[in-house]
Order: structure tokens, then sequence, then C-alpha cells
């Protein structure tokens, strides 16, 4: 929207115009201003207009201002401007009753004022009202990087823009994956365009460019069901080259006037510099959170009372429980670190703002902080967490188009103040250590579901160590019937008979078993030392 002649005559500009008739329209919006400088140049009016002439035109062509005030351009404008005295020293009644009947103001411009001088007025005055539109002063920031505050301030800008310009907005982020609307009119209007339509529509359309700079592009396309073409305006967010977003305004079946583009651009603008202070408050935040974690796993941050201080600088809710986390990459054809910036756009396209905080701790390693859900139960929340990791693990792997990475995630399953991050870090590791050599098929292992063997300590060199004695019979694939039988038998406290009884075998034959076992590893199974060690490797490794 522009400002109605009303708002234009208050300003200071044009305090000395005068209404000389048509007072039933100055509540109408000026969308534009036309020059009438040739005979036939009101056919090129388009409506909404302040249309000016210096009446030059009106005395070179006689009943030419009888003939333009009965057509529907005249009736179409919103209100008309001429300098009396320059040309015509006054109007006809005629024309003044013309005025009057159809509600279009009749002005009288001063002979001094440039058309420059009259277009920028009015733009200034546009600019302004559209900038007290968005102000935005009223909403405040809770913290420095406040996720709410945000999608306020969006839907604020989309709200004006709604407003003003009377057609719906969307904003939709793309790591997000998540769209805010100015109005449930949005989806109303824009029928069964799915979202990815309104930057790379599936079907048939036109495009043009409305400004190269910004990348706004108009997106047009016949359809049946309405009588003119079906558009849009779609301006993409970037931050660093990168879209971020896409700003998107729906003009269905009528296009934006001149003035409407100035509340377009200005909320533009301001959605533009938003992201671009959150790029920037992120990034603060990412790497004043990684310091933190790595000083405490350091032990540069040793202290209760040293970690709550350091915690409370960061806003990092100190009375708040979290669980610890650990992700792995594997695969040593990939180095994680060098991803950082597409592991973040995953992280905060698949968690809740405030609910995950990341450190990387390691090329290959991170170190994730999850905020416990109130209301959940321990294994609800756990649940929750595995979901959320699965869901980005996939992400990952589509966003990182190779099939190269391998994600593993160790977990400390009870969640804790955070001055005790060092403590479940170390449980999280001892989760992914033992996990894998457990239950080698799975990539999630929690600490609890070690069991007594989270307590263990066990070092790749000193696996080799231990398994010399069994090695052999492991990996020899006609020596598996007999692990299979020293497994069992251990089990069963070895009890001859018992054993016998789950293998379906004589007992004599699982005597025999066992001597056989006895006489290749040298192990007497009578020390119950060498049945521990036993048990544990054929746990671990079998």
């Amino acid at each position: 929207m522009g400002i109605s002649v009303r708002e234009m005559l208050d300003s200071d500009f044009f305090k000395e115009y005068k209404v000389l008739a048509g007072h039933g329209g100055l509540n109408k919006q000026i969308q534009g201003i036309a020059v009438l400088d040739a005979p036939d140049g009101y056919r090129w009016t388009r409506g909404r207009e302040f249309v000016v002439s210096a009446g030059y035109i009106f005395v070179q062509n006689p009943g030419l201002f009888e003939e333009y005030v009965q057509t529907e351009y005249f009736r179409n404008a919103t209100c008309f401007g001429i300098k009396i005295g320059r040309y015509l020293s006054e109007i006809p009644d005629n024309i003044l009753e013309a005025f009057n009947k159809s509600d279009v103001p009749l002005i009288c411009i001063p002979s001094g004022d440039s058309w420059m001088d009259i277009m920028n007025a009015i733009n200034v005055k546009v600019m302004n009202k559209n900038i007290r539109q968005f102000n935005i002063g009223e909403i405040k920031a809770h913290k420095f990087l406040d996720s709410s505050y945000h999608v306020r301030k969006i839907d604020k800008i989309l709200s004006a823009i709604e407003y003003e310009m009377k057609f719906p907005a969307m904003l939709y982020d793309i790591s997000k994956e998540k769209a805010q609307y100015s109005s449930h009119r949005f989806k109303e209007v824009s029928g069964n365009l799915t979202m990815e339509d309104f930057w790379n529509p599936s079907f048939n359309f036109s495009k043009e460019m409305l400004c190269d700079n910004l990348k706004m592009a108009r997106y047009r396309f016949y359809d049946e069901r309405y009588e003119k073409p079906f558009s849009w305006i779609t301006v993409p967010i970037t931050v660093e080259n990168k879209i971020k977003a896409y700003f998107v305004v729906i003009e269905a079946t009528s296009l934006i006037d001149y003035f409407d583009q100035f509340a377009l651009r200005i909320g533009f603008l301001m959605i533009q510099d938003m992201y671009e202070q959150i790029l920037v408050a992120q990034s603060i935040a990412d790497t004043d959170f990684e310091k933190f974690i790595n000083n405490i796993l350091e032990e540069k941050l040793s202290g209760k009372e040293e970690i709550i201080k350091a915690a409370n600088e960061l806003n990092l809710g100190i009375n708040n429980k979290s669980y610890v986390a650990i992700m792995k990459q594997t695969n040593k054809n990939l180095i994680l670190a060098g991803y950082r910036d597409i592991l973040k756009n995953c992280i905060r396209g698949t968690f809740e703002p405030n609910y995950l905080k990341m450190a990387l701790i390691d090329d290959d390693k991170c170190l994730f902080l999850f905020k416990r859900e109130e209301g959940f139960s321990e294994e609800q929340n756990i649940g929750l967490i595995r979901e959320k990791l699965d869901n980005l693990k996939k992400r990952l792997e589509l966003e990182l188009k190779t099939d190269d990475v391998n994600l593993v995630f160790g977990m400390s399953d009870a969640s804790d103040f955070i001055y005790e991050i060092k403590r479940n870090h170390g449980r999280a590791e001892q989760a992914l250590n033992i996990g894998k050599l457990l239950y080698p098929s799975d990539n999630f292992w929690t600490y609890s579901q070690m069991g007594a063997f989270a307590w263990l300590d066990i070092k790749d060199d000193e696996i080799d160590l231990m398994m010399k004695d069994i090695d052999f019979l492991l990996s020899c694939e006609e020596h598996r019937e007999l692990v299979h039988t020293l497994r069992v038998y251990l089990e069963c406290k070895m009890n001859y008979s018992l054993t016998a009884k789950k293998l379906f075998v004589h007992i004599n034959t699982v005597r025999k078993r066992i001597e056989e076992i006895t006489d290749m590893t040298k192990l007497d199974l009578d020390n119950p030392m060498n049945r521990l060690k036993l048990e544990v490797l054929l746990k671990l490794f079998y």
C-alpha cells in the first residue's frame, strides 16, 4: 500500500497544495505517479495514481479535459494535480462537477514545485510510513541469541507485509524446514502449490526478474481456474553466499503496485539483516560453547563453582539437567571437521532451538548436550534423543552426498547438571568403546546398556594380548563348534549334563570337546580367573 491523499496533504512538503474539488476521495490510496504530457497520455495510466499535469495539453487540445473526465482512466485515478495559472487560469465548473461526482480530488499544485520534487516527497512519505509499520522496538530479546525473539520478529514483519500490501507472505527456513506465515490466508490462496514450487516450480511457468541484485523474481503460471495468470514473488535470503531461507509474497491474480515494492524491499532487508545477525550470534555462541566444553575436558575448568560460573556467563541453564552424547565418524576416508557448516545446518534442521548444544571435540568426534524434557520419563527422553540422532544421521548422510560417512553414538543415559559434563563424557566414551564390541551391528549405545562391562577399560593393544590364547579358536571356522560349546559350558557353570542338554548332544561329546579345548589352549578351566577371562572375551568377540 502507498499513502492516502489525506496523508500526503498532511505532510510539510504539500502544505501549500489546495483541494479544489473531489473532497470525498481524500482517503483513496496513491500507488504511483503519472505525468499527463500528451493528448492520449491518460491511456497509459493504470489506476490508483496521482496524475499530474501543467495544463498545457488541455490548452493546446480544446475539449480534451472534458473528454478525459468521462473516461474510466479518470475514474480509476486516485487524484489529479494541476498547476493553476501556468497555462490554465481557472477550472471550468463542469470539470469541477465531474471531480466531485467521481470523488477524485482535484489539487492545485504550486507553480514552483518540480515533478521530481513531488515524486521524492511522496516516496519519502511512503518509505517512512512503511518503516514505522515495520517497527519492532516493542519486541524485546531476553538473551543475545533468543530464538523466540527472532520468531516474533519474523511474525511482525510478515504481518506488516500483508497489512500494507494486502498480499499474504511467508518465510521458509531451509535448515529448519519450517515456514512462518503472515496469516492463514497464505495457505488458502496458495492452494495445491508445494513448498518447493515457490522457488523451483514443478510445472510450466514464466519467470520475471524484478531485481537482479536481490534475485527477486516473479513466477507466473496459467491455470484454468483463474482468468488471469497466477503469480507470486520469491526472494532468497542469502548469508555468506548460501541460501538460508525464501521470502515469498503471493500476488495471486493481481500484481503489486509501485509503492508495494517499498514494503516488500523493506521487509526483505529486515529479514536479511536478521539472518546475518543470527549467523553472527550463533557463530559466537557455538565458539564459546565449544571452548567451554574443551576447557572442561582438558581440566582447564575443573571445580564445580568454576564450571557453574562459566556456564552461567554463557546462559547454559545451570539449574537444568542434561544428557551427554558423543557422535563419532569412524571411516578414515572422511574427516568430519571438514564439514562443520553442513553439520551445524543439519543439527539446526533436526533439533528444536535450545534443545541441543554441540561442540566438536576432535576431528571426527562431537559432544552433544541434550536438554532433559521435563514431564518425560528417563526412558522417553532417551527414546526421543535416539530418534532425533537417527534423523540427524540420515540427514548428514544425505547432505554429505557420500557413502563414506559412518556415524556411531555413545550416550550417558543419566541426566545430570552441567558441572558433571566431564564425568558423563567419560560414560558416553565408554558406551562407544564397549558398545562396538558387545553389539557390533548397532550404532547407538548407552552407558547403562553395557552393564558391568562399562567398568572395563579395554584398550585395543591389550585386547590383542588377552586374545592370544583363544584367537586361533575364534578365527578358524572349523573350531566354531568348539567355541560355542565352551561358551555354553561356562554359562552352565561347568556342568557337563546341563551343557549337553542345551546343545542337544551326548554328555561324552561335551567332555571330549572340552578336553580338546584345554589341550589346544593350555588353559586350566578350574582356575576361576581363567574362566572369567574366557567369559568376558567370548562375550565381547563371539
